[in-house]
Parts: C-alpha cells; sequence; structure tokens
C-alpha cells in the first residue's frame, strides 16, 4: 500500500498503540494462544481481541495466524516482534532506576555483564571498593557470554561489559583497557613442583593435565603451550569455564591446568591454587565495554564506576 511509508507507521502507532497492546503481542507469540495471553495479562478475551485488531492495523497486517494448535508469527510477526519485544525493556529500566531512587539509591542501576574472566580479576576487586567509597550505589551484574554482551549492551539491557576487546570492535562501541593478563599453568599447592624456584618443559610435560573449554581463547592458548614445552602430555578429558569444576578436578590431584591469571586470581589469593613459575601467555587485556556514547558521556551514570574499574585494573598485575 502506497501510504504506508515508516513515517505514516510510526505516527500510527505513536496515536493508537498503548503498552497493553505490545504486552499481548509479546505473550501471544509466548504462549501461542490469545485466551491464555489475555488471562496472563489480565484482559478479558473480547478485550484482548480488540487490542490485536488495533495493534495489527497499526502495523498493516496480521502479526499471528491461527492454526489446529493455537496462533504463530506471520512473516511480518516474525519482523516486528523482537523489535517490539526490545521496546519495553528501556521501560523496564526506567522502571528499576525510578523505584531505586525511590529508595534512596545515590544514582541509577548500573547494569554489568561480564565474563568469568572479568568477574574473578576486576570486579570482585573494583565492586567491594567502590560500593565503599559509595555506599548508596546500584549494581547489576551478570556473567555473559562475549557474544550476549554485545546483542544485550545494544539492546539496552547492559549498560557496560567488562571482557576482553572483540575483533572487530562493532560499530558505535568503545573498549577501555583496564587490565593486562595472561594464561598461566596452575595446580594445587601440595603439589611437588609449586616446591621447585623454576621447572622445565621436561617436568611439565610429565603431569597429567587438564583439557581446556572447547571454545573461546583456552584451546589455542593450551596448543601455544604445549608447541613451547614441545610435546603434548597426559590429557584429562574434563573441560569446562567452571573455575569450580578446575578447583574439584585439580584439589586432589597433581594434575595441571592452563588458565588466564585473571580467571584464577580468587583461588590462588585464597592459596586454593598455586601459579607454577612459568612464563605466563600474554592475551588481550580485559577492560570495559560501552557503547562510544557512554565512554564518552562524562555525567554518564555509569561513567564513575568506568573510572574506578580503569583504575583497579591498573594497580592489579596477574
Amino acid at each position: 500500500m502506497p501510504d504506508l511509508t515508516p513515517s505514516v507507521l510510526f505516527n500510527r502507532i505513536l496515536g493508537r498503540v498503548r503498552l497493553k497492546h505490545l504486552q499481548l503481542a509479546i505473550a501471544i507469540a509466548d504462549l501461542q494462544s490469545l485466551h491464555r495471553a489475555a488471562s496472563s495479562i489480565g484482559l478479558s478475551q473480547p478485550a484482548a481481541t480488540h487490542a490485536l485488531v488495533e495493534l495489527e492495523s497499526s502495523l498493516g497486517g496480521p502479526l499471528f495466524e491461527r492454526h489446529s494448535k493455537g496462533m504463530r508469527l506471520t512473516r511480518l510477526g516474525e519482523a516486528v516482534l523482537p523489535l517490539l519485544r526490545a521496546s519495553l525493556v528501556p521501560l523496564q529500566a526506567a522502571a528499576g532506576n525510578a523505584a531505586l531512587m525511590q529508595q534512596g539509591a545515590a544514582s541509577a542501576l548500573i547494569r554489568i555483564g561480564s565474563i568469568a574472566a572479568g568477574i574473578n580479576g576486576l570486579l570482585t576487586v573494583a565492586i567491594p571498593t567502590y560500593v565503599a567509597a559509595h555506599p548508596d550505589a546500584a549494581i547489576d551484574v551478570h556473567e555473559v557470554t562475549i557474544d550476549n554482551l554485545l546483542e544485550s549492551i545494544q539492546e539496552g539491557t547492559l549498560d557496560l561489559a567488562i571482557c576482553r576487546e572483540p575483533t572487530p570492535l562493532p560499530q558505535g562501541f568503545g573498549f577501555r583497557a583496564a587490565l593486562q593478563d595472561g594464561f598461566v599453568v596452575v595446580c594445587r599447592p601440595q603439589h611437588p613442583l609449586t616446591r621447585q624456584a623454576t621447572v622445565t618443559a621436561a617436568e611439565l610435560l610429565a603431569q597429567r593435565w587438564l583439557a581446556p573449554p572447547l571454545t573461546g581463547l583456552g584451546p589455542q592458548q593450551v596448543e601455544s603451550l604445549f608447541d613451547e614445552l614441545g610435546g603434548v602430555p597426559d590429557l584429562c578429558r574434563v573441560s569446562s569455564r567452571s573455575t569450580e569444576i578446575m578447583f574439584a578436578m585439580l584439589a586432589d590431584s597433581d594434575m595441571l591446568a592452563c588458565a588466564p591469571a585473571s580467571l584464577v586470581r580468587p583461588l590462588v589469593q585464597r592459596e586454593e591454587l598455586a601459579v607454577l613459575p612459568w612464563n605466563s601467555q600474554a592475551v588481550g587485556p580485559l577492560g570495559v565495554l560501552a557503547k562510544a556514547e557512554v565512554l564518552a558521556h562524562q555525567t554518564h551514570p555509569s561513567q564513575s564506576f568506568i573510572t574506578h574499574v580503569l583504575a583497579v585494573g591498573g594497580g592489579l598485575r596477574h
């Protein structure tokens, strides 16, 4: 239809669509039933039917089609529903910030996503010291993979991420390095090799090693280490990104593992693991990933925390 330009549709949405319409469409997509969707958001069946007609009319076509088991998305529905769902995220964040401010928080909620190495290597130090200086700060932290971090920042569900710099760095994002990092060789503190001031390649190759995680930096770093040692040792085929699994596997055995110094930092500090005297293999630094506008905006609610993380990282060594 010639009149259905983006601006026409946008003005229709502004004039006709209410938040309840969006909530209904999301519920129908999730529950695949108009009746169950209406019940889940507190609408009667006639009201829900009317609301769906209004929404589809505003968007210029049907979002759902009926089939024997309920309702499913049309091509139009598949195209617009992720955007409708994402449009509610900033409103949820606004509600959360408003509630926090009413409860006495000194600033808006800082929503952080981090890879495991970022949590163990930076945030376990940065957050307690930041909160000590800013007692009313509100911070929410999630452990997330790098792929999900980028998506979550783009969608507005996270303000920033602690990770390594993505290659290539997506347009519109910025990265600030905070902590130099490297892969180290670890074992239980009672391992015989910990009594030595130095270890040789032959001694390391004679040990059994925990297999690295199947994805990420681990495989290539371990392969590079074995090339440096001049061989491939016996491997225990248990791989995990979990430091708890690593600790459980090493605690009562003489196996070795290769992992980022940042990832094992808390275990080494608690003397649950020990680092053997072998040159660490450099890897990209951990740092702050955020939208470029956030990093450039000195008055953004996250800026104080970002500055603190960078300072903390600069004072730590792997």
